[in-house]
């Protein structure tokens, strides 16, 4: 018998004559005193206060909360704070940067025996110049805000504020189309969200470096604001390490800001330039520098479009 079927016959069995108070009391004691992991308790108390709701235990379901335990949301915060103070930040060198932001120009030859973009280093590419979470470029939507900033439709793991935005690495008109490319691409292939995406992601991002992971881009996304771009709290506004990650507290920030450490020289190696003023013959000049091979019958849009892979 599951521990949370245990848990239920316990609920079942309390005294319906009691006060919502003692109720909470009473459950809250029960799974505090199991043998089993904190984190453990912690989940069988969310299931438990969904139970005590659809089973109307309480006399008043707007007494669900008092079934919050704090006492076991701090310890746990305790340990994930501890753990993380002990973990050494990952050095990354510029070199590795540079592969991952090369990941958008990764080819593959689809059915059509026509070459596309790859999905996940697409997918990665994304996550390393926006800071966002895996299923908030897999589900969500943006609004060009100005050159560097888009505007979410959601952000997880928090209330969505109409202040919430992204500051991107890259250009924004480019980052929504590569977003865009993504999301055909994941149409095309008609995949569901799940282990699929997070084990594509790392098995591109192996072979760059073996500790890279899609939440690790997250992290050197903050580190390249804060060490190369320079992206400075002291100025006014403010822009700190919540508000980039648009975490929900400050709290949630702590480990971020020294999980990752860029080594060797430092420097922006993401082309910023605008190509779009650039003449035909310029452009034509920069891809041969380049050694992109182009034919003399294209026009501008499709010259610009061999630069950006």
């Amino acid at each position: 018998m599951s521990i949370y079927t245990k848990t239920t016959i316990f609920v079942d069995n309390i005294s319906k004559r009691l006060t919502d108070a003692k109720k909470a009391t009473a459950i809250k004691e029960y799974i505090l005193n199991l043998d089993c992991k904190d984190n453990t308790k912690s989940g069988l108390i969310t299931k438990i206060k969904t139970y005590v709701k659809d089973k109307q235990i309480f006399k008043d379901n707007n007494n669900i909360n008092l079934l919050n335990a704090p006492e076991i949301y701090n310890k746990i915060f305790e340990k994930v704070n501890k753990d993380r103070a002990e973990k050494k930040s990952l050095n990354i060198d510029m070199n590795i940067i540079n592969q991952i932001f090369n990941l958008k120009c990764d080819k593959v030859l689809n059915n059509n025996r026509v070459y596309e973009n790859n999905l996940y280093s697409l997918y990665a590419y994304l996550l390393a110049t926006s800071g966002l979470r895996t299923n908030e470029i897999w589900d969500n939507s943006f609004d060009i805000v100005s050159e560097y900033i888009i505007k979410p439709k959601r952000i997880s793991k928090k209330e969505y504020n109409d202040d919430d935005i992204i500051k991107l690495l890259i250009p924004a008109k480019i980052w929504i189309k590569y977003f865009d490319i993504l999301h055909q691409l994941i149409t095309e292939k008609n995949l569901k969200y799940g282990s699929t995406i997070f084990t594509g992601i790392k098995r591109k991002l192996l072979p760059i470096h073996p500790e890279l992971s899609g939440h690790t881009l997250r992290k050197i996304y903050l580190s390249y604001h804060k060490q190369i771009l320079n992206t400075d709290a002291d100025k006014l506004p403010s822009i700190r390490t919540k508000k980039l990650l648009n975490h929900s507290s400050e709290n949630a920030s702590t480990f971020y800001n020294d999980a990752v450490n860029i080594t060797g020289e430092l420097k922006d190696i993401i082309d910023r330039t605008d190509y779009s003023k650039y003449t035909i013959a310029k452009l034509k000049d920069l891809l041969k520098s380049k050694n992109i091979s182009f034919t003399s019958k294209m026009k501008k849009d499709e010259l610009l479009k061999l630069l950006n892979c």
